[in-house]
C-alpha cells in the first residue's frame, strides 16, 4: 500500500504562515508541529522564519513591483507571495521557475486557477524586476539593492529603497524589515555605520551551538557522535556548531543527553560568574533551563543550582532537561516557595537574574520579537527588571553574587539599570560588565546573538 507523499517544505511552510499571528504565536511551536511531517525540515525553517523576518521588505517589493493593494488581497495568498517573494530575492540559489511553479500549484489546489493565475502574474512582476538575484553591494546602488548578506543582495532594475543619504531610518527599516522606531534607538546609541550592521546580523540564519554535556563526553566526541548520525555540523572551540535545523530531539545524541543548545552570547553570561564547584546558586528566572545546565556543566554538577520561574507551566521543561542530561545538582523550586528554601541554605554564593526584555539581541532567533517591540512594552519590561533585582537583593547575603543579565541591546534595559540599582544600593559593587551585539560569522568566531550581564556583589 503506497502512502501520500510527504508535504513539500514550502506547502508546510505556507500552513505554518497561515496558522501564525506573530503578535500572539509562537512560531517555532506552530512549526514544529508541521515539520516531522515535511520532506525538507530545514527549507521549510528557513522559508518560514525569513518570511517572518523580511516582513516589510518583502510587503515593500510586491506593491510596488505588482503594484496591488493588499487590503483585496486575502491574507493566505498574501503569505503565499510572501514565501515566493522571500525566495526569489533571499535564496538566489534555487531556480525562479521552480519557485513560481510550485507556488501556483499550491494556489491550484484551492480549487480556484483564478488564484493561481493571480499568484504567478504577481510573481513573474516581480521575477522581471530583478536585474540579478545576486550581485555584488560593493559599487551597487543601495536604493537598487537588498542585502542578502555582508556582500551580496538582490539587485532591482529600478529604484526600490529609500535613499540612506536622504533618511538612513526609513532605509533600514525598509531593507532590513527592523521597527523604525528601534532603528532610531540604535542609530542613537550605536550610529549610523554600526546599526546597518546590527540589522544584517538580526536577520541571519542563526548557528545551532551544541554545547557537551562535559560530564559524560567532550566537544570533540560530540561531533564524532553527531557525524555517526550523519548531522553536518563542526567543533568550534569547546562546543560543536550543527549545520541543519530543525527538531533537536530527532538526533539519539540529544535524547541520549549528550549535549544541549545555547547561543554562545548565553553561555558567555554564565561564564563571567565564574561559578565554583562548591557553590549554592539560586537561578531565580531560570525556564526553560539553558543557564542552570550551563552552571552544572561549569560547576562539575557538584553545587547545588536551586532553579525556579514565576511561569509555573515551564517548570516542566526545566525537569526534562534535568532529566535528560542526568543531573544530580539542579533542583527545580516552585516560584512560590523559593524564599523558604532559600532560607534553609547555609550558603548563597550566587543570584542568577536571566530577566524578562525585549529580546533585541536575538532578532534573528526570535522571529516574532521586532514585530512585538514598542517602546511602551519596554517600560513594563523595565519595572519587572526593577522588581526582580529587589527581589534578588533581599535575599542575597554579603558576599554574594547576583548575575544580572540579558538578551537586549537597548542601554535603557541593561547598563542604566544596573547603575540605578548600584546608586540607590550602596552596598553593592560592579565586579565586571559584557556588552556584545549581534554579528555575523567571521573567520576568527561564529555568528552569535547579542545580550548584556552584569555581576554585581554585596559587600
Amino acid at each position: 500500500m503506497s502512502r501520500d507523499p510527504l508535504p513539500t517544505a514550502r506547502q508546510t511552510a505556507w500552513k505554518t504562515l497561515n496558522e501564525c499571528d506573530v503578535l500572539s504565536h509562537d512560531t517555532a511551536e506552530v512549526l514544529n508541529r508541521h515539520l516531522a511531517r515535511s520532506d525538507r525540515p530545514a527549507q521549510a525553517t528557513d522559508l518560514v522564519f525569513g518570511v517572518i523576518r523580511h516582513r516589510i521588505t518583502l510587503d515593500r517589493i510586491l506593491t510596488r513591483c505588482a503594484r496591488i493593494d493588499t487590503k483585496r488581497v486575502k491574507p493566505t495568498q498574501w503569505n503565499l507571495l510572501r514565501l515566493g517573494a522571500y525566495e526569489l530575492v533571499f535564496a538566489p540559489q534555487t531556480a525562479d521557475y521552480a519557485i513560481i511553479n510550485e507556488a501556483v500549484e499550491i494556489a491550484n489546489r484551492t480549487r480556484s486557477k483564478k488564484t493561481g493565475g493571480f499568484i504567478n502574474a504577481v510573481l513573474r512582476k516581480v521575477q522581471r524586476a530583478i536585474e540579478s538575484r545576486q550581485a555584488p553591494l560593493q559599487g551597487a546602488a543601495k536604493s537598487r539593492a537588498i542585502p542578502q548578506n555582508a556582500e551580496t543582495g538582490c539587485l532591482f532594475k529600478d529604484d526600490l529603497l529609500p535613499d540612506p543619504a536622504q533618511d538612513v531610518v526609513s532605509y533600514l527599516n525598509t531593507a532590513y524589515s527592523v521597527p523604525q522606531r528601534l532603528v532610531h534607538e540604535w542609530v542613537a546609541a550605536y550610529g549610523r555605520r554600526q546599526t546597518e550592521d546590527l540589522c544584517l546580523a538580526s536577520n541571519r540564519a542563526p548557528s545551532v551551538m551544541a554545547w557537551p554535556n562535559t560530564l559524560c563526553v567532550t566537544a570533540e566526541e560530540l561531533a564524532a557522535r553527531l557525524h555517526d548520525e550523519t548531522v553536518a555540523c563542526e567543533q568550534v572551540a569547546d562546543c560543536v556548531r550543527i549545520h541543519s535545523a530543525g527538531r533537536m530531539n530527532r538526533y539519539r545524541a540529544y535524547l541520549e543527553g549528550l549535549f544541549y543548545v545555547q547561543d554562545t552570547t548565553a553561555a558567555s553570561a554564565v561564564k563571567l560568574l565564574d561559578p565554583q564547584p562548591d557553590w549554592t546558586v539560586l537561578d531565580l528566572c531560570a525556564a526553560p533551563g539553558g543557564k542552570s545546565m550551563a552552571l552544572a556543566m561549569l560547576t562539575g554538577d557538584a553545587g547545588v543550582i536551586l532553579s525556579t520561574d514565576a511561569n509555573s507551566k515551564r517548570l516542566s521543561r526545566i525537569r526534562e532537561n534535568i532529566k535528560r542530561l542526568r543531573l544530580q545538582s539542579v533542583e527545580v523550586v516552585p516560584y512560590n516557595h523559593i524564599d523558604k528554601v532559600v532560607s534553609k541554605e547555609k550558603k548563597l554564593d550566587a543570584i542568577l537574574l536571566d530577566v524578562p526584555c525585549s529580546n533585541t539581541g536575538v532578532l534573528a532567533r526570535r522571529v516574532e520579537a521586532r514585530w512585538r517591540w514598542n517602546p511602551e512594552m519596554v517600560t513594563k519590561l523595565q519595572q519587572m527588571q526593577q522588581d526582580l533585582l529587589k527581589q534578588a537583593a533581599a535575599m542575597a547575603r554579603p558576599g554574594t553574587r547576583i548575575l544580572y543579565s540579558t538578551c537586549s541591546i537597548q542601554p535603557d534595559e541593561n547598563t542604566r539599570q544596573v547603575q540605578a540599582f548600584l546608586a540607590a544600593n550602596k552596598q553593592y559593587k560592579l565586579l565586571d560588565e559584557k556588552l556584545t551585539l549581534p554579528a555575523l560569522q567571521t573567520k576568527d568566531a561564529p555568528d552569535h546573538d547579542g545580550g548584556y550581564a552584569a555581576v554585581l556583589e554585596k559587600k
